[in-house]
């Protein structure tokens, strides 16, 4: 197929999933050129997936003809039937500050050694354009899973996050820690690289089963307006062994939850105040010879009246709660920046 009819055929299955109604989703991978489309056919063995940070829910989006279009040449605009918000007061900058005080002060006198701590920022919808949006944030965020999910009467959500949580081709498979957040004017501290050494040392505990292992950094990467501290993993799997147990293993990691991962998820789900949902869960693309995972981070759940902008940082016994609320209102900026 030629690049005029590829689109085509993006343009015109994008424009009947809009008509019909059919759940669909776009995105790019980091570092890629092209835009990809699945519209839901139920089956197929191209899937793109939502898995909730409780692990209790999971919605696919699955086709057998996806298309793609190069990014210079999407200009799809676009508005969406969307929901209305359910019913939600959001914390203030002083019961978000109180709750990290809270957590600070846990982590003082618990076996706890990281907590993340996250909020539902709420903005008003006025009828932004959701193709216009979703071509902002391709332009914004290269390095970026930039991705448009929407199902009509049901989940619809838009985000660009910079963490591969797990990718496997053959019998090789790859992971990053990120972990540590700075604005490039800032030096790292000794608390984001506690955070970097927190994550990677969960993931190499948990891959005893990855064979030639390679841990490569930290360095400093640029995601957006932040520079996080990464670190490469990779190794080699055995043939026939199952991604599913390294997922199982690697989600939540401590760049979402906190370590102990038990303990903290548990104080999460206590003191947190709302279901993440689909956020910190994480996003799958799986064909028949590869298998991506990227943790959903920078990313906002859309309505029709209302955007949940859904932000957080991970919390350790040296955190100030004041620098906590404004990394957080820094970070809804990836959403906030791209809606048109």
């Amino acid at each position: 197929m030629s690049t005029d009819e590829f689109e085509f055929s993006f343009q015109q299955q994008l424009e009947n999933a809009l008509l019909e109604e059919k759940a669909f989703v776009l995105f790019r991978k980091p570092g890629e050129e092209e835009v990809n489309l699945f519209v839901n056919e139920g089956t197929g063995s191209h899937r793109f997936l939502m898995h909730s940070f409780n692990s209790e829910m999971e919605k696919v989006i699955s086709t057998s003809i996806p298309t793609k279009i190069l990014q210079e040449k999407f200009q799809a605009k676009f508005r969406l039937n969307l929901n209305c918000a359910p019913e939600f007061i959001s914390k203030t900058q002083k019961e978000y500050e109180s709750l990290i005080q809270f957590t600070v002060d846990s982590l003082q006198n618990t076996e706890l050694q990281k907590v993340v701590i996250s909020r539902l920022k709420v903005v008003d919808n006025p009828g932004f354009n959701w193709g216009e949006s979703f071509a902002e944030l391709l332009k914004a965020h290269p390095t970026a899973l930039v991705f448009l999910w929407h199902n009509p009467g049901d989940e619809t959500w838009l985000g660009a996050t910079p963490e591969l949580l797990l990718k496997q081709k053959a019998n090789t498979v790859q992971t990053v820690s990120l972990a540590g957040t700075k604005l490039p004017d800032a030096e790292w501290t000794e608390k984001e690289y506690e955070e970097q050494k927190i994550v990677t040392d969960f993931i190499v505990a948990n891959f005893s089963e990855v064979q030639n292992l390679e841990v490569m950094g930290p360095e400093t990467v640029q995601a957006g307006k932040f520079q996080h501290l990464k670190t490469y993993i990779s190794g080699e799997i055995p043939t026939g062994f199952p991604t599913d147990t390294l997922l199982k293993k690697l989600h939540p990691t401590p760049a979402l939850c906190g370590m102990p991962k038990k303990k903290a998820f548990e104080f999460i789900q206590s003191n947190e105040g709302y279901e993440r949902g689909f956020y910190s869960g994480y996003l799958g693309i799986e064909s028949d010879d590869s298998k991506e995972y990227f943790v959903n981070l920078r990313s906002a759940q859309v309505f029709k009246d209302k955007i949940w902008i859904y932000v957080g940082g991970g919390i350790t016994a040296d955190s100030n709660p004041e620098k906590e609320w404004m990394e957080t209102e820094l970070k809804s900026g990836t959403i906030l920046n791209s809606l048109r």
